[in-house]
């Protein structure tokens, strides 16, 4: 058996140690933890512990050299637990957006800016995104309540899609390298046609997963959670090798073979029980689900706040408002927007673009 690196074991906490020196650890840390552009799809009904799951996998991968980027769903207060793993937090927004977390003041019986606020960064575009991206922090991209109109949200997540996979084929990434992207509730943004019909997420869901590949070679990983399977499209679901099965998640033979013969057991698990079916289509131990931690959400307020797309109706034509509702989503595509000569603006922190990946 391969020793697990001491200084690896020292940033652990007590459980997690515990359970790195188990069969079951060491599995978990070199078949998964260890594997660099390792995709990971958690899939379960509403309740059944997906998020909790995220934070789990988050809370292992913030100890290794992977950035961690969290995709906030805007689900109540998704991302709270976060700020309680003990590592520094910077919340990315678009132009014009802001926000505030609020904690209970005892003495003045309401609600203030909490002590050591999380870093907010402001871009202009999605591709400054990634250079807003600061290495050993929890990295959290704000952008789904940060647009009044879902078109708008669309286009800065296919940019910001796009951007991450021309910089990287053309070695021009910020050194965010190696990464892990993590996204609860995956349909909003990588949606199959159960979801939707609407052509222009159809089209944000195949630029997604024509790039899982791009950024998977040199060590950006996907940890994607779904109430169903069939919510993300067949292509996005083969990019994901380690899938880890939470309560009713059902998968039929055609789907997924390895995944089906699970379908008689997912019904009874507890919302902190899951199988975790890696890349071999295996459980370890075979057939017996893990039980996972619960991370508590701390008793704090987020307030958003601004759109990026703000635009007063009075202020537009009929002709504006025809033009936004049926938007050309060909913009951002990488032959049509060339990022050869993008400008970094002066206030994004740069870091040296990617020489050997």
């Amino acid at each position: 058996m391969i020793p697990i690196d001491p200084h690896f074991l020292n940033k652990l906490s007590p459980e997690q140690r515990e359970v790195a020196l188990t069969k079951k650890g060491f599995k978990f840390i070199f078949q998964f933890i260890f594997k660099k552009g390792d995709h990971l799809l958690i899939c379960g009904q509403t309740g059944s512990g997906k998020t909790q799951k995220l934070y789990f996998v988050c809370n292992w991968l913030r100890n290794t050299t992977e950035t961690i980027i969290w995709l906030d769903s805007a689900k109540e207060d998704e991302f709270l637990p976060l700020l309680t793993m003990g590592t520094p937090v910077n919340i990315i927004l678009p132009k014009g957006c802001d926000i505030i977390i609020s904690e209970w003041d005892k003495e003045e019986k309401k609600y203030i800016r909490m002590k050591n606020h999380p870093i907010i960064t402001v871009v202009p575009d999605a591709g400054s995104a990634w250079w807003a991206v600061k290495k050993k922090h929890i990295n959290i991209f704000c952008f789904r309540n940060a647009f009044a109109r879902s078109e708008s949200r669309i286009q800065w997540m296919g940019e910001l899609f796009e951007t991450l996979a021309v910089w990287t084929r053309k070695q021009i990434m910020p050194h965010i390298y190696p990464f892990a992207l993590f996204g609860d509730e995956a349909q909003w943004f990588n949606t199959g046609l159960r979801v939707s019909a609407d052509q222009q997420r159809k089209q944000l869901s195949d630029l997604i997963t024509e790039h899982a590949l791009t950024i998977r070679k040199p060590g950006g990983r996907l940890v994607f959670a779904t109430q169903g399977y069939k919510n993300l499209p067949p292509a996005a679901r083969e990019n994901f090798p380690n899938n880890l099965l939470c309560r009713n998640a059902q998968i039929t033979s055609d789907e997924n073979p390895a995944l089906s013969k699970f379908n008689p057991f997912t019904p009874f698990l507890k919302p902190e029980e899951g199988y975790f079916v890696y890349s071999d289509g295996y459980t370890y131990p075979k057939k017996r689900q893990w039980t996972f931690p619960f991370f508590k959400t701390p008793k704090l307020r987020i307030e958003y706040k601004g759109d990026f797309d703000d635009v007063k109706p009075a202020q537009q034509s009929l002709d504006e408002v025809e033009i936004e509702m049926t938007p050309d989503m060909s913009k951002y595509t990488a032959l049509q927007h060339d990022l050869k000569d993008y400008t970094i603006p002066a206030t994004i922190s740069r870091y040296e673009a990617i020489k050997d990946d």
